[in-house]
């Protein structure tokens, strides 16, 4: 199990109990208000080779001179952050040309941008985010995958997507094709709001109603993110497992002492 921190934000990424490799990575960039999670593809070469190039990638891409750029301009982000994608695909698939070894590598990748109190998501296939308020779950991603166009077409209902033998089908990830269409959300934060990203070994194998129990506890974000890998594993585990928390509000800030008074 890797975990990597900050006051506001907590990631941890395991194994599973079915797989030797663990294929997902991911980056927290506090400094960037920049939270990434890929998920390399199973049954293709170097599936932890392109998340970790995918992730390293979309950071190189947001340059703090970038950041400064598109601050506070929401049509800028979510057009930086489709260009972002596209580069990396790009990028992955270069590599897989110039080393055989790699040849067939891809991943899904979800990306959070934070500006302010704007959260701005784009991604490719089918990592996810959610909003977790007090009361209800919510997605802010749409899966690209051949069930859930079945889900929106009304073929299958969310719970038949769930056990469906297409379910591991994705009609996009990064570095198969050489076009991609990123897909891009935003939301306007609230004060207590916890944001999760996490791969399909989350999502497949817990409900969404035992996520967002898991994650409103009053307990640090390291232990709830610890919790949701357990339960995760205990649910079977067949696939790795990757959740970031993020919680824009934090702790509310100590007040400033009141500067002593000289005596008179």
């Amino acid at each position: 199990m890797i975990d990597l921190h900050d006051d506001r934000v907590y990631g941890m990424t395991d194994p599973g109990q079915i797989r030797e490799i663990n294929e997902d990575s991911f980056l927290l960039l506090p400094e960037k208000n920049l939270y990434i999670v890929a998920d390399g593809m199973g049954g293709h070469n170097a599936g932890e080779v392109a998340s970790s190039y995918a992730v390293m990638g979309v950071n190189d891409h947001f340059s703090p001179a970038l950041l400064a750029q598109i601050r506070g301009q929401d049509d800028r982000i979510r057009q930086v952050l489709g260009d972002c994608l596209c580069a990396v695909n790009r990028q992955i698939r270069d590599r897989a040309k110039s080393y055989p070894q790699y040849a067939g590598m891809g991943c899904t990748l979800v990306v959070a941008l934070v500006d302010g109190d704007r959260l701005h998501v784009g991604y490719v296939g089918d990592s996810r985010a959610y909003r977790c308020g007090a009361a209800d779950i919510a997605a802010l991603t749409t899966d690209h995958s051949v069930v859930m166009d079945l889900v929106r077409a009304g073929s299958l209902t969310p719970e038949e997507a769930r056990t469906s033998p297409l379910k591991n089908e994705l009609t996009q990830a990064i570095g198969v094709k050489t076009s991609i269409a990123p897909s891009y959300a935003a939301y306007t934060l609230q004060p207590d709001d916890r944001i999760l990203l996490c791969s399909d070994g989350l999502w497949d194998m817990l409900a969404d109603a035992e996520i967002q129990a898991i994650v409103r506890q009053d307990k640090p974000l390291a232990e709830c993110c610890r919790e949701l890998i357990d339960r995760a594993n205990a649910a079977g585990g067949q696939d790795n497992i990757t959740v970031v928390l993020i919680a824009p509000g934090g702790a509310p800030a100590a007040a400033p002492a009141a500067p002593a008074e000289d005596p008179a």
